[in-house]
């Protein structure tokens, strides 16, 4: 008889309110975290700001994040083995946190998450995105941060293009999952009902709010719910699998031939997310309203000035962003592809 078992490392804290940047060290004591040696990493600008603002009686050094690159990770990796920290804590962005969790790995650390502004479900997730030595990106594997504490005064002041962008991340989860059922129906992979449910759900509960509204603090609240919910899933998973289908493997596609300097990842993924429901015959009306309420522009070819020379390329590219990933892209080909895209936006406007 055998027995299945599956363990996840899933972060001790999370704490979501008003003034926690103030009370850092009152949310450590409540939970019996006690460190002598700790690192506060930050970015340059707005963070570095933040940072500021935390008082830790053992925080004995300030380091800045210049970027989210694996040279950068090495750096203040040596830094931690050298001055031998007990604890990171991060504060920042994606970059930072990607950093922080990176090191973490690498140096079998605890880490604690501190975010400035929140863009897609990157927050918790055991992913690292960094940049290598031709600035060209890659997911590598990294800790999950021991606790999570958020601040929604700090969160609510972020530009309303990062609100954005995580909001529509999220809408993601839709596709990616009915990719994995797909590629499970043809016996390609198997499904782990628990990630693959909450991250189904992350997407539902901000669809189906009552108040899709950006300036909502509980819908801002429940963003944020979605977004760890989100990285729980893949983490309980052991891959991206959950949140990343083929929206992510065209968007890749796209950055990888340099289409998209001007726009967040969760925005584009979110906004390619309703292309693919379409050519997965499950697009619905309550996903274009759901966009629209966030402003998503529905054709990211007019925002990027992408002709059908171009798409033809982002289509045969984003096959291989991913080998072995099974997607409803390995259903078409390029030229149907691009075919489709234009048929889903004759469809779909009419409902914007």
């Amino acid at each position: 008889m055998s027995i299945y078992t599956q363990i996840a490392y899933l972060p001790i804290i999370f704490q979501v309110g008003n003034d926690n940047i103030t009370n850092i060290d009152k949310i450590l004591k409540s939970k019996n975290f006690l460190f002598n040696n700790i690192l506060l990493l930050s970015g340059g600008t707005y963070s570095r700001k933040v940072a500021t603002r935390i008082k830790l009686e053992k925080l004995h050094h300030h380091e800045i994040v210049i970027d989210n690159t694996i040279e950068e990770v090495q750096r203040i990796s040596g830094l931690v083995y050298t001055k031998r920290y007990d604890l990171i804590l991060a504060v920042g962005g994606g970059k930072v946190l990607d950093v922080a969790k990176r090191i973490s790995q690498l140096q079998r650390i605890n880490h604690i998450s501190i975010p400035t502004v929140i863009s897609n479900d990157g927050l918790i997730s055991p992913i690292s995105v960094l940049k290598d030595d031709k600035d060209k990106t890659q997911s590598i594997s990294g800790n999950m941060p021991t606790g999570v504490i958020i601040d929604i005064d700090i969160i609510a002041k972020a530009p309303e293009h990062y609100l954005q962008a995580a909001a529509g991340d999220i809408l993601s989860n839709i596709s990616a999952t009915n990719d994995w059922f797909y590629a499970t129906a043809i016996n390609k992979e198997r499904i782990n009902d628990i990630g693959y449910q909450l991250s189904l759900l992350a997407a539902q509960s901000l669809i189906n709010f009552n108040n899709v509204d950006l300036k909502c603090e509980n819908f801002l609240k429940m963003i944020i719910q979605g977004q760890v919910n989100s990285g729980i899933a893949m983490a309980l998973s052991g891959s991206s699998r959950p949140c990343s289908g083929s929206e992510h493997l065209i968007s890749h596609a796209m950055d990888y031939l340099g289409h998209t300097k001007s726009t967040l990842h969760g925005y584009q993924v979110g906004v390619l997310s309703l292309f693919c429901l379409f050519i997965q015959g499950k697009l619905k009306n309550a996903h274009l309203e759901y966009a629209q309420a966030i402003n998503l522009n529905l054709d990211l070819g007019d925002l990027y000035n992408l002709n059908e020379k171009k798409w033809l390329k982002i289509f045969n590219l984003s096959r291989s962003m991913r080998p072995g990933r099974v997607t409803i892209l390995d259903k078409y080909s390029n030229v149907e592809l691009v075919k489709k895209y234009k048929e889903f936006l004759e469809n779909s406007q009419s409902h914007y």
